[in-house]
């Protein structure tokens, strides 16, 4: 598989993933996939998309984390981190109910 069947895999799996929501239980189920793909990756040789498969991970964790430390586990990351990261934060199933729009605001008026 060459270089940009790489990206077309990260950007076709970011996708589709974005069609659901995901419980705590669904993000670690996510997060072990993306370790998976992300070790499938590896023998590409391409560290370009083997760090967009770690930021994936990384970003799984929105997943897991109580709704109250989600600002803290992005907190320092660079603005396209973060802005990644809510795109995935949208998809917690109590994303609404948990009121954690009103909750990032600051996450995101730092980006």
């Amino acid at each position: 598989m060459t270089f940009p069947s790489g990206n077309r895999l990260h950007k076709g799996l970011v996708n589709h993933w974005q069609k659901f929501t995901f419980s705590p239980s669904g993000g670690l189920r996510l997060k072990r996939d993306i370790t998976e793909y992300g070790e499938f990756v590896r023998s590409f040789n391409a560290p370009s998309i083997d760090e967009k498969f770690e930021l994936l991970g990384i970003v799984a964790n929105a997943f897991i984390v109580a709704p109250e430390s989600l600002a803290s586990l992005f907190e320092g990351t660079p603005p396209s981190i973060r802005k990644d990261a809510l795109r995935f934060i949208q998809l917690r199933e109590d994303f609404k109910t948990a009121k954690i729009s009103s909750m990032l605001h600051s996450f995101m008026s730092d980006s």
